[in-house]
């Protein structure tokens, strides 16, 4: 974290104390009544409130805001916290005041001449104690009616599914299904786009209710979110479309609603418990399926050049796939022999070999891999994506160091001679790991060849037969580096300590870096300096919460997206938190 955010935490911290303080008698002690903000629950029930017309964006008066839909207890009548569950969001968005940040609308329901805070409560209140006059607000105008709110949202609920033909959906609040019914034009919009048809109202959430519903539903369900959160899982999902909105407008751009699932769940499991392993489960194969789903259709909508892409990269599979078979005729019998079986398999290996390219290429401009997403871009180049003689040269090296080693150990090990295609996958995610460290490790001046690294699991492997010994190179490697470390620090116990507050080091490039820093900034500065941001990292939920949602969504041999039920997913997470924060200060996340 820089001296900046450091001092600016510091002053959100102060402000935070002072605020409340200023709705106490002297000395800070709590004699006043403490009157709380209206309900608007309440309001609305005695004006019978429950038809709605939205006013857009305006510039609210801070002294008309008097109440709030659900937190109306959390603060006073003045937007002071009443006690500490506010707290740390309440510094976070001082911070980003402070540092200019783009903060959304928070969202208003207003009856008569009053406004009650739906969304924002925190931003209103900083914005309350820094005397702003006004603040920019998304409105909803509910207007009084005779009609019971409970007629209301029959009455919404029929029109809706008269509409849309989706009947299970069930809202708290008539509002939400006009708010869900956007949603759906939306999505239908874009995949009409996306899928060069025109999709009316009712099949564009026929869609929808498959392919983006029931798997978020899923997800939900599967995290125990509604239970957690003791409301039905309809009302569940039409928060995380809320939270899906702001994560997308603060960025820049669609956050994608596997993105927004997973945050979601993660941001109530931070909410509730800040253990760091306590993050979104995604370990049955049903959650998977919704998983890899939601991924798929993330990828369809957001990407520009989908399916110009898609084409062309199926096009370079079909000439990969050739000219890998042409090329393993003319290996030696024994290897034709043992790949005999594998005919129906063949396809598979182009895939193999663009993960082998883009490893190679990472970082550089590779026309094969590297196809710009831009839609004005797409075209262009994609036609100049050819097969040439350089990637012919690339299948061969990826025959040459890949697949004839990893196909002689499984020669060695395998009784039966018959090609194992899961094997060689598990084989060969051990052989690209290295291949990403090649530089690192051959700067450190130990080779990259799994062959040498792995010599004597290997013989032992072959020698017992045993498979289970030719897996777990990076867990190998990273305890090495660890032993490394630890012998040149002269006093360990620090740092074993905070392996144990905040988890063990997953990459080995982690350790690389703490050579680095070691070296530069001396043994005692570089412990405490560590200790101290690793500490101030921690502190806020916001950087907890994306910890949790890095490390699901961006594994670098995500099990998630392969075809491997039987490993647990918590175990093949990419980084560790020291990872991550190590990663974030770097800017590589």
């Amino acid at each position: 974290m820089d001296n900046r955010n450091t001092i600016y935490f510091s002053e959100a911290q102060a402000a935070y104390r002072k605020f409340l303080k200023s709705s106490r008698g002297m000395l800070g002690l709590n004699f006043k009544k403490q009157e709380n903000l209206k309900s608007f629950t309440k309001i609305q029930k005695e004006e019978n409130a429950y038809n709605s017309v939205n006013l857009g964006i305006k510039e609210i008066p801070l002294d008309k805001i008097v109440g709030s839909v659900e937190k109306y207890s959390y603060f006073d009548k003045n937007f002071v916290p009443k006690n500490d569950i506010v707290k740390q969001r309440w510094i976070n968005i001082y911070v980003g005041y402070m540092m200019d940040s783009m903060l959304p609308p928070v969202i208003l329901y207003k009856i008569k001449d009053d406004y009650y805070v739906y969304d924002g409560n925190h931003r209103v209140s900083v914005a309350k104690f820094l005397n702003f006059a006004s603040i920019e607000a998304e409105v909803e105008e509910f207007l009084p009616t005779k009609d019971t709110k409970d007629k209301v949202i029959y009455q919404e609920h029929m029109f809706f599914e008269k509409e849309t033909g989706i009947e299970e959906i069930i809202l708290s609040e008539p509002i939400k299904y006009r708010y869900l019914r956007e949603e759906i034009e939306s999505y239908t919009a874009l995949l009409s786009k996306r899928r060069n048809r025109d999709f009316n109202l009712r099949e564009g959430a026929e869609k929808w209710y498959k392919e983006v519903f029931l798997p978020i539903k899923g997800l939900l369900e599967e995290n125990n979110i509604a239970k957690s959160q003791k409301k039905n899982i309809s009302d569940i999902f039409m928060f995380l479309l809320d939270h899906k909105y702001y994560l997308s407008k603060n960025e820049g751009k669609n956050k994608g609603y596997l993105y927004s699932t997973i945050d979601f769940i993660n941001l109530v499991k931070t909410n509730e418990n800040r253990n760091l392993h306590d993050m979104c489960q995604i370990e049955t194969q049903e959650a998977i399926e919704k998983y890899r789903k939601l991924a798929a259709l993330d990828e369809e909508l957001i990407d520009f050049g989908f399916k110009q892409r898609k084409e062309k990269e199926e096009s370079l599979k079909e000439e990969i796939s050739a000219y890998f078979s042409e090329a393993l005729e003319k290996l030696p019998v024994r290897y034709s022999e043992y790949l005999a079986g594998i005919e129906s398999a063949k396809d598979i290996f182009a895939g193999y070999i663009l993960e082998y390219i883009e490893i190679l290429n990472k970082g550089k401009n590779l026309e094969i891999l590297n196809i710009q997403r831009e839609e004005q871009e797409s075209s262009e180049k994609i036609e100049n994506c050819d097969f040439h003689s350089e990637n012919r040269i690339l299948v061969l090296n990826y025959i040459l160091e890949i697949f004839l080693p990893i196909t002689e150990i499984l020669i060695w090990i395998n009784e039966e001679n018959i090609f194992s295609p899961e094997e060689y996958e598990s084989l060969q995610r051990e052989f690209f790991y290295l291949l990403r460290l090649k530089k690192i490790l051959q700067g450190e001046g130990k080779s990259s060849k799994y062959e040498n690294l792995m010599a004597k699991n290997i013989r032992i492997a072959v020698e017992t037969k045993n498979r289970d010994m030719l897996y777990g190179v990076e867990k190998i490697l990273v305890k090495e580096k660890e032993k490394e470390f630890i012998r040149n620090l002269e006093n360990a116990e620090k740092f074993y300590s905070l392996l144990q507050k905040y988890g063990e080091i997953k990459r080995y490039e982690t350790y690389t870096d703490f050579f680095i820093m070691l070296d530069n900034y001396g043994e005692k500065r570089f412990m405490n300096s560590l200790e101290k941001d690793l500490e101030e990292f921690y502190s806020f939920d916001e950087i907890v919460n994306e910890y949790k949602t890095q490390a699901i969504l961006h594994m670098e041999n995500n099990t998630i997206l392969k075809n491997n039920y039987e490993n647990n997913l918590q175990e093949n997470y990419e980084y560790g938190f020291i990872d991550f924060f190590i990663m974030k200060n770097l800017g590589e996340i």
